[in-house]
């Protein structure tokens, strides 16, 4: 069986793989190896013989060992090999076609309570310019469940306050409403703040750091935590929990998981996002019901 990984790795370099993605392939195979040998089964004509049971036995095998992520990228392997060999003539099917691969649970960030988020938007002192830009940040980066990257690449002209939206670029556009009183935090802001922070008149950046340019992932991820000591939040968070915070926040509050696909303008409701619900009375009222920071309004 060793020459037909060589052979296979061979294939793989001139498919263009990378070199890891390569050696992930090659240590995956042989730990497969390892388990066949043990079997008496690692002769090459015995891997013709392999059915979904026995790949079925050796996912049990991993199980025991491995995270699922970590057997699926395994299983992965072991698919793209067996097609290699019934590509060559060498077995007459491939085990894994049809494999079905079991989904990895989702591992998430620390929950944050309301009450520990409302503590950490409370730590910045709004009457210092900075206080008041990094209020502004962290409410609209609750508020609205943006991604930090989203946050980070905002201008100004994406800015919709009268309307109560604001239009997040990407690799899917969408609109996403914010509350009243995020809209009235950002107008100070922009009045009050952003204005000694740019360096250049021209500037587009919603949020410029020191340099008086776009602030960046790290400069963000500084400011949460000074302000999540400044909160006593002894929990070990990033910023992604700000998102996750914001939908299960509302999840709690009522709104059902179609309505967080929506705001997070996941792709099979892409369409849905940017010409049906924007407009509609009906997303608005809902998202000012369900939302904590918007239920003052």
């Amino acid at each position: 069986m060793n020459r037909l990984i060589l052979q296979f790795t061979a294939h793989l370099h001139l498919k263009e793989y990378s070199q890891n993605s390569i050696q992930n392939h090659r240590l995956d195979l042989l730990k497969f190896k390892g388990w066949l040998e043990e079997r008496d089964a690692a002769e090459p004509d015995q891997l013709g013989k392999i059915s979904a049971a026995g790949i079925r036995e050796y996912q049990g095998f991993m199980a025991e060992t491995l995270k699922q992520r970590s057997i699926n990228r395994h299983l992965s392997s072991l698919r793209l090999f067996f097609g290699f060999l019934e590509e060559a003539g060498l077995v007459s099917g491939n085990p894994l076609d049809g494999f079905v691969f079991q989904k990895p649970l989702p591992v998430l960030p620390n929950m944050l309570l309301p009450g520990e988020v409302s503590d950490l938007l409370d730590a910045p002192q709004e009457s210092h310019y900075l206080g008041l830009r990094d209020r502004a940040m962290l409410e609209l980066l609750y508020s609205s469940g943006l991604k930090l990257h989203e946050l980070i690449g905002l201008n100004v002209g994406v800015l919709q306050l009268n309307l109560g939206f604001l239009k997040v670029s990407g690799k899917r556009e969408r609109m996403v409403p914010i509350t009243e009183y995020t809209a009235g935090l950002l107008k100070r802001y922009l009045e009050e703040s952003r204005p000694g922070r740019i360096l250049h008149p021209e500037e587009p950046c919603l949020f410029p750091g020191r340099n008086g340019t776009r602030i960046t992932r790290v400069g963000v991820w500084k400011l949460i935590k000074k302000y999540a000591r400044q909160a006593r939040i002894k929990k070990n968070f990033n910023p992604r929990a700000l998102r996750h915070a914001f939908a299960m926040h509302l999840i709690l509050r009522g709104m059902d998981l179609d309505g967080i696909k929506l705001l997070f303008g996941y792709k099979q409701l892409e369409a849905t996002t940017l010409y049906a619900h924007v407009n509609t009375p009906d997303f608005r009222e809902a998202y000012r019901a369900f939302h904590p920071s918007a239920a003052g309004e």
